[in-house]
């Protein structure tokens, strides 16, 4: 019955919208590193044959044995990095998962500290400034402040907005969140390009032994050709890392895109709340690994008009 319950709660994780998000993220990293080790080896394979076919021009093509013990060497280089490559695999999975951690955890803690206000528990909201977005997370300050206030003289009424966030009518990019951020991705996307080096270079040096063990034999002249080819396989790497660095930076903007929105949802309802407007509720369409929170916050704000008396005229 342990088993079975604890299968439960792992299918009721996974239909959770955050937990798809996170999942999905975890997915699109490794995906990018995956894709660019089978490009890598693809291009590889079509060197590989077309050395074969040229060796076979000049009447020095391996024989049946050669090519099974060559085919054999190539597999048995896999098979004994596979390990390595799964790891990573792994890794950047649970990198990416952070990821989408880090652009959900504003979110949660505004839902979290909303829930446990709701529930009556004294609790104080205090954004984590390693995953903050700079306009919500200072307004989200400025407005829970103003809300505490509010529910200590169980009164509502409308209070002056600062000049700086008025001025806001659509989504601001969060400069110093994204570059953090992208830096984080960056770093991920580094490492990424340096392990299929790594990868590439042990597979190339086996190869390489191997060719010029069974080509040499039987024509010296050739092993200048194939010593020359490390700069090709060194190039198509250098082209898959820049190719990575691309596909993670582009993958950076999709994700923020993710949550720029709601972001701004979510100011846009405080804001509107504060000036006088409490019947605002956050409404986020297209954002259901946010939802959950946004519920929690409206909830929040439910609970504040019930606990408030309302006062239209009064401006703090």
């Amino acid at each position: 019955m342990k088993i079975f319950g604890n299968k439960f709660k792992l299918v009721k994780v996974f239909k959770d919208e955050s937990s798809k998000f996170l999942l999905v993220c975890g997915i699109k990293f490794s995906s990018i590193y995956l894709f660019s080790a089978i490009f890598i080896y693809y291009i590889m394979w079509i060197i590989l044959s077309l050395n074969n076919i040229y060796f076979e021009s000049k009447g020095i093509g391996f024989d049946i044995e050669l090519r099974e013990a060559f085919i054999q060497n190539i597999l048995g280089a896999f098979y004994k990095l596979f390990p390595e490559i799964f790891i990573f695999l792994i890794v950047l999975f649970f990198a990416g998962a952070y990821v989408g951690k880090v652009l959900l955890r504003p979110f949660e803690l505004i839902g979290q500290y909303c829930l446990e206000k709701t529930q009556g528990q004294d609790v104080h909201y205090r954004p984590d400034i390693f995953s903050d977005y700079k306009v919500l997370t200072r307004f989200s300050e400025f407005f829970f402040r103003y809300v505490e206030s509010a529910l200590t003289h169980k009164e509502l009424t409308p209070n002056t907005i600062p000049e700086e966030y008025r001025r806001i009518r659509t989504p601001k990019f969060e400069k110093d969140f994204f570059l953090h951020f992208f830096i984080l991705i960056t770093i991920i996307g580094t490492i990424t390009g340096l392990f299929l080096f790594y990868i590439n270079t042990e597979i190339e040096s086996s190869l390489m032994d191997l060719s010029l063990r069974m080509i040499s034999a039987k024509d010296p002249t050739v092993g200048y050709f194939i010593q020359n080819q490390s700069f090709i396989f060194d190039s198509i790497v250098v082209a898959s890392s820049f190719i990575i660095l691309v596909s993670y930076t582009m993958l950076s903007f999709h994700l923020y895109s993710k949550v720029s929105g709601a972001i701004f949802a979510f100011f846009a309802t405080m804001r509107a709340f504060m000036k006088g407007n409490f019947q605002a509720r956050v409404h986020l369409i297209g954002y259901s690994h946010i939802r959950s929170d946004g519920r929690k916050f409206n909830k929040y704000l439910d609970y504040v008009e019930r606990q408030c008396k309302v006062n239209h005229n009064k401006l703090n």
